[in-house]
């Protein structure tokens, strides 16, 4: 079987990348008329920086989804991604890593035991301790294997770096200046924020 791969978001984000009270004070537009639609072009544009930098600007919880383990680290295709402990609005710890053995049982991977976190760098990852492999898994399973992670800055846009923050602000300018010419939201992206976008997906940050 081929490997299927799967990134599914679990908890979307809370909180947008960047408050309406500021896009609106960004755009210089007083009274609410145009409130939803700004609301709108917020999340787009957040969508569009987080695809393009393979970040995520607010946190967020994912589920990677795949048939069986690689033969080395695990590589996540999110950043960045936090430890999360049990508490408040997390039921497990994560990342959590759960698998189809080869008799069709689900098991858990244990941290510092089986694999141990390798967040820091880009791409984030789940390391295996020298000498070891990760378990087999049941054989033709889709998706035998899946690993949950929160990623993003924080929980809110004050964790946010700033320059994605202005890339943000710097698309819902353009695609609220020129909705006619645009057309349709995400066909134009401005050069300076094709240039912050380009940093940050580079590994340059």
């Amino acid at each position: 079987m081929s490997q299927t791969l799967s990134l599914k978001v679990i908890t979307a984000r809370a909180n947008p990348a960047v408050s309406l009270s500021d896009a609106k004070a960004y755009l210089r537009v007083d009274g609410s008329a145009e409130d939803t639609l700004i609301s709108g072009l917020v999340s787009a544009a957040t969508d569009m920086v987080e695809l393009r930098t393979r970040r995520s600007l607010v946190n967020q919880t994912f589920r990677w989804s795949f048939n069986e383990f690689p033969a080395g680290p695990v590589e996540l295709p999110r950043s960045p991604v936090s430890s999360i402990s049990v508490g408040g609005a997390y039921a497990y710890a994560m990342p959590r890593v759960r698998y189809y053995d080869q008799d069709g049982i689900q098991q858990t991977a244990v941290v510092d035991e089986d694999y141990f976190l390798d967040l820091d760098n880009n791409p984030p990852s789940l390391q295996l301790f020298p000498f070891t492999i990760w378990p087999l898994t049941e054989l033709d399973r889709a998706k035998a294997v899946e690993v949950d992670f929160v990623a993003g800055y924080g929980a809110t846009s004050a964790n946010v770096p700033e320059l994605l923050r202005q890339a943000v602000l710097m698309l819902v300018a353009h695609w609220f200046e020129n909705r006619m010419a645009v057309g349709q939201v995400g066909t134009e992206v401005p050069l300076a924020v094709d240039s912050i976008l380009r940093i940050y997906s580079d590994g340059s940050y």
